[in-house]
């Protein structure tokens, strides 16, 4: 896929991961998309197919929820609302009030142990995330103020996840404050 000198749009980063994810194993890319290419991230919240969840003590069901697929760990304005707080950032405010951006080829597994961290009163340590927001006083969304979205997406979870985190880096400067590596 060829990219244009000001960069991709949401729809062309879809077909990009279809394209990639449908190539022969081992196939190398030389059209991955540096940071500058990435499209801004308001569209990737607004144009892409998020679903939006409440932790609130029930889990992901493998029927519904164990397909490949990225989530991001949001924080809202107020307690149970499905509105994102605003975060400032480094290049700017981030109106999707995303902390963190992770990964997983069975989404049901993974968000059911980043519940299993913080809610339900078992206080795992089994999803990073979590364990870093309880050690950010600034931080004070944990446990009420926090949402979670997902999407599905194509087999190559990691490629999606670090394809994401440049975008946010491309439009803020920075990682969300829970990401601390691509």
């Amino acid at each position: 896929m060829e990219t244009s000198q000001s960069g991709l749009s949401v729809h062309q980063l879809e077909e990009l991961w279809k394209e990639h994810d449908a190539a022969a194993p081992g196939t190398v890319f030389y059209d991955v998309p540096s940071i500058r290419q990435m499209p801004p991230w308001d569209q990737i919240c607004f144009m892409l197919n998020w679903e939006f969840h409440l932790p609130d003590g029930d889990y992901f069901s493998a029927k519904h929820h164990g397909f490949c697929g990225v989530y991001r760990l949001i924080a809202l304005a107020s307690e149970g609302d499905a509105k994102p707080a605003t975060l400032n950032r480094v290049g700017g405010q981030d109106a999707s009030g995303t902390l963190y951006i992770g990964e997983s080829s069975n989404l049901s597994q993974r968000l059911n142990r980043l519940l299993r961290s913080g809610w339900g009163g078992r206080n795992e340590d089994s999803h990073g995330a979590i364990g870093m927001l309880k050690q950010i006083a600034v931080l004070d969304y944990f446990p009420r103020k926090l949402g979670i979205t997902l999407l599905f997406t194509v087999r190559d979870t990691r490629g999606v996840e670090r394809d994401l985190i440049k975008a946010y880096m491309n439009s803020f400067g920075d990682t969300p404050p829970l990401n601390y590596r691509l």
